[in-house]
């Protein structure tokens, strides 16, 4: 995970819980507003169910002054009580908010229109009544039936605003109860937040970052092959494997530096002992030259020979160190495989023929085109193949093949020898054994060096059948 998807995770999560708490924040208002307002309602349910009653009864007193009393004033008081029942009614049935409410509040209505209508009956036609029929209608008609009815109408309603508000009470406390364990929710999100970025940024980044700090610490010491772990945040692996290939890089400079001193000091040094050793051995070889008489005994014409060919020897060895360090620039040029091909002929057909062997080209392919220091490479590759007429027995066969493959070039150079006599270090400029009267060890070395500068390769590998193969791949 990359140190910017954590970061978005985070920003996520407390932005979900900022969400969250607004969201039960509201919910909560809401639950609470609502219940609030439904206390109001059934409240004013109830206040308005009691005062529609205290209306009604005040009104049937009214009635009984008007007919007993015949006070002249009760009717008209009689009619403003009910305009407050008709007022009282109309609120009931505005705060109705249920079809039971709704029943119950027309059950009401009814009742009381049974009042009303038995109480104007009666105030209309209470001077035809006599004193008992008078008595009969408000006792019997009134309060043992239409009032009756009323009442338990009324009853009825208030029964059901009571249950109603026994659960408004008891949601209320269910309310009071959870609010605690639903606000512990954000506070219990965001401490499980903390820690999940916590231990995110120790994995991810924290543990990494020390890890690398150790790394490097190693690395500056001079220990380059020290490793640094690549784990953590993305951001933290990629700084891993560049310290890791700059240490890599680092490594191969310094390995190149050390032969480029080594490679200096050689130069340095190889002109000056070339220098000492030329000019006497110039004046040994040039004395044996003179001393050389036939008159002389065989054991000393063996000695001076012997002296000649030492001085040769040495000759040759001086001129092949001052070649090899001697700073190559390649000329490239289109070059035909066939005129390399014929050149090596013509300056191996001696030593070919002294060991009666011969250069197997069924392989090579005359017709390819290299574009090389054709006078680098064949120096290369006769170095490589002297090595191999040198290692072969007499009447070996010797191999040269070349090869075009896609944007590349194969030079192989088999031989049926006994193998190298050492494992070559292609990029050890140092020069190596060599099994060779006259040789200097610098073969393998100057045919890597040209090799490298042309931008190939060369490998060794010993054949199944016995032998050495080298294997050169140029581009072409």
């Amino acid at each position: 995970m990359s140190l910017r998807r954590l970061m978005a995770l985070s920003t996520l999560g407390s932005l979900l819980l900022v969400v969250l708490t607004i969201a039960l924040g509201v919910a909560g208002l809401r639950a609470w507003q609502g219940s609030w307002r439904e206390a109001l309602r059934l409240d004013s349910a109830v206040e308005e169910s009691q005062g529609m009653r205290g209306a009604l009864y005040r009104q049937l007193k009214e009635v009984f002054d008007a007919v007993f009393l015949e006070d002249v004033d009760a009717s008209m008081q009689y009619r403003t009580y009910e305009s407050e029942i008709s007022a009282h009614l109309t609120r009931l049935r505005e705060l109705a908010a249920s079809a039971p409410e709704r029943d119950a509040i027309a059950a009401v209505a009814s009742a009381h229109e049974q009042v009303r209508l038995r109480s104007e009956a009666l105030l209309r036609d209470w001077p035809r009544y006599s004193l008992a029929a008078k008595r009969q209608v408000l006792e019997t008609e009134l309060e043992q039936g239409s009032l009756l009815s009323y009442e338990r109408a009324v009853e009825k309603l208030e029964a059901l605003l009571g249950r109603q508000q026994r659960q408004l009470q008891s949601h209320l406390a269910s309310l009071v109860w959870m609010s605690p364990a639903v606000l512990a929710l954000p506070l219990a999100g965001a401490v499980a937040l903390l820690l999940w970025s916590r231990m995110l940024m120790r994995r991810g980044v924290i543990d990494p970052l020390m890890s690398v700090q150790r790394a490097t610490e190693t690395i500056s010491r001079g220990d380059l092959a020290h490793p640094v772990p690549e784990h953590g945040a993305a951001e933290v692996r990629r700084l891993a494997r560049s310290i890791n290939a700059m240490a890599a890089d680092l490594a191969v400079s310094r390995a190149s530096l050390v032969r480029a001193e080594k490679d200096a000091t050689l130069a340095a040094l190889i002109p000056v002992v070339a220098h000492n050793i030329r000019n006497p051995l110039a004046s040994i070889r040039a004395t044996a030259q003179v001393l050389d008489d036939e008159s002389l005994p065989p054991d000393v014409r063996e000695g001076l020979d012997g002296i000649v060919a030492t001085t040769d020897r040495l000759e040759h060895w001086t001129h092949a160190l001052l070649s090899y360090l001697n700073p190559l620039e390649p000329r490239r040029v289109r070059c035909p495989a066939r005129v390399m091909a014929d050149h090596l002929l013509d300056v191996l057909r001696a030593p070919l023929e002294a060991k009666q062997m011969q250069l197997d080209l069924s392989r090579y392919d005359p017709d390819v085109q290299l574009d090389v220091d054709a006078t680098l490479v064949e120096q290369a590759l006769h170095g490589l193949l002297l090595n191999a007429i040198e290692a072969s027995p007499a009447g070996a066969s010797l191999a040269l093949a070349l090869e075009q493959e896609n944007d590349r070039v194969n030079i192989r150079v088999e031989d049926q020898g006994v193998g190298m006599p050492f494992s070559p270090a292609p990029r050890d400029l140092a020069p190596g054994p060599t099994t060779k009267r006259f040789g200097t060890g610098l073969g393998i070395p100057f045919a890597v060096k040209v090799v490298e500068m042309h931008a190939g390769t060369l490998r060794f590998q010993a054949n199944d059948n016995g032998g050495t193969s080298v294997l050169i791949t140029l581009p072409s």
